[in-house]
């Protein structure tokens, strides 16, 4: 780490912190409590069935570096069940230990027929994380059998790579 950034690693990750509050078309919550500041939490309520969802990459056991980023795979019309959809129904989480992420389309990049690949803003501690993602209805609680999970260990910072 430069000098710099070394001696101000603080205020940066405040300002990276708040950049990433005020951004629009993100929306983020710690922990599971599920409180969502701005959103109708009468919205459409989850569907019987939900396009399914499968994690990629990275892989269960993974050794990753400290940029996280998950490919998955879904049939779903993403336009529609990511946030920034006029309504807010059934959309898509993506969860990095207690940090949950609500991406909007133009977060996801598109690596072909039905698979996206999500990255992370912010780099993440080093040891193990675990990364999931899942449905949400309307109302922001998880549609638990959506949901897919991995463990991955993220290496310690100028960590040999494989």
């Amino acid at each position: 780490m430069r000098p710099y950034f070394k001696r101000h690693a603080a205020t940066v990750a405040a300002c990276t912190v708040a950049a990433m509050l005020l951004a629009p078309a993100a929306f983020a919550q710690s922990g599971h409590d599920h409180m969502h500041m701005g959103m109708d939490h009468g919205g459409a309520a989850a569907p019987a069935e939900v396009p399914p969802l499968k994690i990629l990459m990275p892989g269960n056991g993974d050794i990753v570096g400290s940029r996280l980023a998950i490919v998955f795979e879904t049939p779903a019309d993403i336009g529609k069940m990511t946030m920034g959809h006029h309504m807010v129904g059934t959309h898509l989480h993506v969860e990095a230990g207690d940090t949950v992420l609500m991406p909007s389309q133009e977060q996801l990049v598109r690596l072909g027929a039905n698979r996206y690949l999500f990255l992370f803003d912010l780099p993440a501690q080093a040891g193990t994380q675990v990364l999931r993602i899942s449905w949400a209805g309307g109302n922001h609680k998880t549609i638990e059998s959506s949901a897919q999970k991995v463990t991955v260990t993220v290496a310690p910072e100028g960590a040999a790579s494989e």
